[in-house]
């Protein structure tokens, strides 16, 4: 099977970011997620099992949050449990 790629990028709103990933929270609940952009698009059905890899970097008043999702047909591998939330902001 070949390999198909889609890739975007913009600034954004805080807002408008939550949006696109709810759309993709919504779309991995039903086990398929389309991205679209132009003329661009790909369709993707995520396996029962992904991985999730967060990698959270802050320097000074830069932040950056990298989510990276995978999956493998037919291979599952479960690693310790991961508390997000919303909300309070530390002093």
């Amino acid at each position: 099977m070949g390999k198909d790629t889609f890739e975007f990028a913009r600034i954004a709103t805080p807002e408008e970011i939550a949006e696109y990933l709810t759309s993709l929270a919504v779309g991995l609940k039903r086990g398929e997620v389309t991205l679209e952009s132009g003329d661009k698009a790909l369709r993707l059905a995520p396996g029962a099992d992904l991985k999730l890899q967060l990698k959270v970097k802050r320097k000074g008043e830069k932040g950056k949050i990298e989510l990276e999702l995978g999956w493998k047909s037919g291979q599952a591998t479960r690693a310790s449990g991961l508390q997000v939330q919303a909300g309070v902001r530390p002093h």
